[in-house]
């Protein structure tokens, strides 16, 4: 006779703190498996030379970079249409004076909104393309092999080419390297979409003049915006980039026996949240340590308030 024994019910006052306690460990694992990627990309960049595989490396990161730009482009420019335009008839209409408008949309841009809102739109790109991409979510139709990717093979005529795949490292390390060089190409392309749309609206609808629109433009603009934008520009694309690497290579390569029907979605799903809350928490330290550490936002409109 064989007796079985069940566990213990946990004790409701227990069982919170069970849970803070697992989902503790589970973020410190989560954070541990992305530095150990960035330092595996780090690894895999120290040796391209040394394993004779830099004459591949460029041709890798220009497709990837081909894919990000053609369908960044679009996305970004689309949503800073919309925003361009918000922006202009927000400032006149809530404003005091028409002066104001050139600098709320073009310092406004140029300081927080496009490369905050660009950002999030790589987030969701990168983790829908690349997560699923290293999940084998997306390679119907591009290759037999289960383990292909763009960078994985090079097809010379018709025959692939039998070298082994390369590690996560440097899987992770071209499309970290794309992704810094579109992240500000594409935050540029937002803050000039949507200058020219804001400009138009504030011309067209609202009759601000050219001049006066771009005149308190230059004058609000602060050197620290620029370099902001190309820090944020390029910041961003990294975090949204290493966040759907490590989605895509921690899970399986290809559905199978047992694994869940939802797992490529999830983890494109989870990519996205995680690299957008980076974003976010990034780009508010920003804010704080750049223009709260000294005057808070340099040429003003209005008086400065009485102390």
């Amino acid at each position: 006779m064989t007796t079985t024994t069940q566990p213990a019910p946990a004790l409701p006052l227990v069982a919170p703190l069970a849970w803070i306690g697992r989902s503790a460990l589970l973020g410190v694992g989560y954070l541990g498996g992305l530095g150990n990627l960035l330092l595996a990309a780090l690894h895999a960049l120290v040796r391209l030379r040394a394993r004779g595989t830099a004459a591949s490396f460029v041709p890798a990161v220009s497709r990837q970079l081909g894919w990000m730009l053609g369908m960044g482009f679009p996305l970004v420019g689309l949503v800073h249409v919309g925003i361009g335009s918000f922006l202009s008839m927000q400032a006149y209409f809530g404003g005091t004076f028409v002066e104001g408008t050139g600098a709320v949309v073009g310092v406004g841009l140029i300081r927080n909104v496009a490369p905050l809102l660009a950002g999030m739109t790589l987030a969701g790109l990168f983790a829908a393309r690349i997560t699923a991409e290293l999940r084998g979510g997306s390679r119907k139709g591009l290759d037999g092999d289960p383990g292909w990717v763009a960078d994985r093979a090079v097809v010379q005529g018709r025959q692939a080419d039998p070298r082994p795949a390369p590690a996560p490292g440097r899987v992770a390390l071209v499309r970290i390297t794309a992704a810094l060089v579109a992240g500000p190409v594409l935050v540029f392309w937002a803050v000039l979409v949507g200058t020219v749309v804001g400009w138009q609206v504030a011309q067209t609808l609202l009759g601000v003049s050219t001049q006066v629109f771009f005149s308190m433009f230059l004058e609000m603009i602060w050197v620290r915006d620029v370099l902001g934008l190309i820090a944020k520009g390029t910041a961003f694309a990294f975090f949204a980039a290493l966040f759907a690497c490590h989605e895509g290579l921690r899970g399986p390569s290809a559905p199978g026996p047992g694994s869940d029907s939802d797992s490529v979605s999830v983890a494109a799903c989870r990519a996205a949240c995680l690299a957008s809350a980076a974003i976010l928490i990034v780009n508010s330290g920003w804010f704080l340590l750049l223009y709260h550490v000294g005057a808070t936002f340099g040429p003003t409109l209005l008086a400065p308030p009485a102390p």
